[in-house]
């Protein structure tokens, strides 16, 4: 997790991106329980954009619900000069939250989010709705591969199951066996 070695102080790292508002280096860093009312925002704006996503909960419970996420998951932000522009949370394997500001998306801040999740894992999974093709491309681009899809209860959307393994991970669980 980007910590220093021998520090509680998150490490700070910074990644030259497609300018977003003029500025071309968003910082990535772990993230804090503080943060969610700003990554909450970032899901709603997301969802006031997509028009086949059912309406959101308002954003106080949607900071209440992402708070305790981040109160027991590994979280990472990326902060812009004017804020956080996207964050990712994963449970275990499971990346439970990968979202990107509108206007910092195609810029390479998905990307390194979803390596810092990848670190020291040998597998991760994540899902997205079928009607999400930018992410399912992101995905793909990325190294995941579809595994299976499910209806989710009480939406009636097909949600699509993307796994990643660490190159060489099947070989050697193999040998070892």
């Amino acid at each position: 997790m980007l910590f220093q070695s021998g520090s509680s102080q998150p490490k700070q790292t910074e990644h030259a991106v497609k300018p977003i508002d003029g500025a071309a280096t968003v910082r990535y860093r772990t993230g804090t329980s503080s943060d969610a009312s700003a990554c909450a925002q970032i899901i709603r704006d997301w969802g006031d954009e997509t028009p086949w996503i059912d309406d959101l909960d308002p954003i106080e419970p949607l900071t209440t619900f992402w708070r305790g996420v981040f109160e027991q998951d590994p979280v990472w932000v990326a902060e812009g000069e004017d804020g956080i522009v996207g964050f990712c949370t994963r449970e275990d394997e499971f990346i439970t939250g990968l979202y990107v500001a509108h206007e910092a998306r195609n810029r390479g801040v998905g990307k390194r989010l979803l390596d810092l999740a990848k670190e020291g894992r040998d597998w991760i999974i994540v899902w997205s709705y079928e009607l999400n093709p930018e992410a399912r491309r992101f995905y793909r681009r990325e190294g995941l591969v579809e595994i299976c899809r499910e209806m989710e209860d009480g939406s009636n959307l097909m949600n699509v199951e993307h796994r990643w393994t660490r190159p060489g991970w099947q070989l050697e669980t193999a040998q070892a066996t």
